[in-house]
Formats: structure tokens, sequence, C-alpha cells
């Protein structure tokens, strides 16, 4: 009797290993095609022949974007406004995206920080081009950081004298 029960047993324990074992099947994690649409937009521009004037045109307009008056780091109420149009120009996609980008690298603030990293990541490469641009204003230590590092002495200072 106790030969049966201590199969069963291992029996139970060997069927629950392999269920929980078992792979399961992948469910998406979200079915948001925006990417995917972003994606090919800036595929079909590429493939798609250009002419010369909308080149010009289109020159012209990313001049015109760079008119936006840029808000002053103490009008938050303006910043948030402007980071609120950047980012309706940004999931536009195309030359609204550029547009936004080329305002971001004019305007050189720390709270366009995230549209630019996402725009590195972009599958455009002009827009990457942009934010590489844009990002290059933030590379290196803080201004914060240097003063702090400066200021502070080291733990072992008595070891130093």
């Amino acid at each position: 009797m106790t030969q049966a029960l201590s199969g069963a047993a291992i029996a139970a324990v060997i069927a629950a290993c392999w269920l929980l074992g078992r792979p399961r099947p992948k469910i998406l994690r979200s079915t948001d095609a925006s990417a995917v649409a972003a994606l090919n937009r800036s595929q079909m521009e590429l493939v798609l022949p250009r002419q010369r004037e909308a080149a010009s045109s289109a020159d012209s307009s990313s001049h015109n974007s760079l008119s936006v008056a840029l808000p002053s780091a103490a009008d938050r109420r303006g910043r948030l406004q402007l980071l609120a149009q950047l980012e309706r120009q940004f999931q536009q996609g195309g030359e609204p995206r550029r547009q936004a980008l080329a305002v971001c690298s004019a305007w050189q603030h720390r709270d366009a920080l995230p549209l630019i990293r996402r725009g590195l990541r972009d599958s455009d490469q002009q827009v990457a081009a942009l934010a590489a641009e844009a990002m290059a204003h933030f590379r290196g230590r803080s201004a914060a950081t240097a003063q702090l590092a400066v200021a502070k002495p080291p733990r072992n200072v008595s070891r130093t004298r």
C-alpha cells in the first residue's frame, strides 16, 4: 500500500513539473502598430522618387519651424505647451517629426531629453541625425555634478594629510 502511494506521489510530482515547465504561448503585449506604420512611412519616403521642388519646400518649412518662440527656463507653462506641441509633431512622423527635433536642437533644454532619446532610436536616418545633433549639447558632465565633485573632499581625507 505504501509503495503504491509513493508511486502515485512521484507520478503526481513528475506530472506537475512537466505541466509547469512547458513553454506557454506568447501573447502580444501590445497591438499598437504606430511604430510599424512610422517605419513603413519612412521606408516609402526613401523608395518613392522625390522632386527637387519638394525638397526645397521642405527645407524652407524647416526654417519656418525654427522661428517658434522658445520659452525661457522660468516659464513653466510655456515649456509644457511647447513640449505638448513637440510631442504631437513627433507622433505625426515624417517631416513634422524632423521639425520637432530641429526645435529641440535649437531649444537645448533638459525637458526635451525624452523626445531626443526617442529620436535617437527612430528608423528615419535624418531624424536620428537630428537627435544626435541635439544630444551633443547634453554630452559630458553636467555643471551641478562638476561643482559637487570639486567641493567634496575625499572620503579618506585623514590618510591624505
